[in-house]
């Protein structure tokens, strides 16, 4: 976490730095360009937070970066301490943002909401070696499928043809490990909109334009690994990793604070993720 720190540091001086270069208004200033001029003076910090083994560059994560705010005008409007907290970690993770399901930056009341996605979740676990591999598959009406859990664990699918497939109904993640052991996980539809509805404060928040209408299918699939993660042998720098998950960096230099404090898989981790902030959620 050493270095995440430095990098945190680093990218705290380069803010000062650059507000000190700005002009003393912002009036008109194009928020695009102003960000663009902040990612362009946070590059050493961003490859200092890059992990070595990814092989990530700090100007292709900047250039994904400005592609998401062109995509995503609703970004522009949000603070920029917060967004370049969602660079930082999304650098600090190794993983680029909008890439495939990899993670996303979600506009949240005026800040930025770090999202990992089912394909970032994967990768994150899978890393270390001890699980080999993840694989999330959603089950529609028509469907041969089957699975008991227990001595004799069983799980079978077999997806019809396309034309005969209906409604999705189900979906299971399941995990094959290093030690040759192999688990999974099942959701009914019905469970995952459950905790869509009930611990998604950005769903609440905006039910219309969020990730997970977009998204449905990518965000059902990460809702039932995220189940199937706490019972995978995961090391606490990997647990850590999965704890940025729906976080918020309002002040760059301090640690990140989660907007979904509970979204149906309590027992995810044995960690806690340090709150940020002690007086404004007190006086909350």
């Amino acid at each position: 976490m050493a270095n995440a720190k430095a990098s945190t540091q680093a990218l705290n001086n380069a803010i000062q730095s650059q507000n000190q270069n700005a002009p003393q208004t912002q009036t008109g200033v194009d928020p695009y360009r102003k960000a663009q001029s902040y990612l362009k003076a946070m590059v050493p910090a961003i490859t200092e937070a890059l992990p070595k083994s990814k092989g990530m560059d700090a100007e292709r994560l900047t250039r994904m970066t400005l592609t998401t705010l062109k995509t995503n005008p609703k970004l522009l409007e949000c603070s920029i301490e917060s967004l370049l907290g969602a660079v930082l970690q999304s650098a600090t993770l190794g993983l680029e943002p909008n890439l495939l399901g990899s993670c996303y930056f979600i506009p949240y009341r005026g800040t930025v909401s770090f999202q990992i996605g089912y394909k970032g979740l994967i990768d994150l676990v899978t890393r270390k070696g001890e699980v080999t591999s993840i694989v999330a598959q959603e089950v529609r009406k028509g469907d041969y499928f089957h699975y008991e859990f227990g001595r004799n664990e069983t799980l079978k699918h077999i997806p019809a043809p396309n034309h005969e497939r209906g409604e999705i109904e189900y979906f299971y993640a399941y995990a094959h490990l290093k030690s040759g052991g192999f688990t999974f996980q099942v959701m009914h539809i019905s469970e995952i909109e459950k905790v869509r509805n009930e611990h998604s404060i950005s769903y609440k928040f905006d039910q219309k334009g969020s990730i997970w209408v977009k998204h449905f299918e990518a965000m059902a699939a990460k809702t039932v690994i995220k189940k199937l993660i706490k019972y995978l042998p995961i090391s606490v720098e990997t647990q850590n990793a999965v704890a940025h998950d729906e976080t918020i960096r309002k002040d760059i230099t301090a640690d990140a604070i989660h907007i979904d404090r509970n979204d149906g898989t309590e027992n995810i981790t044995d960690f806690k993720v340090e709150i940020i902030d002690k007086q404004e959620e007190n006086a909350g």
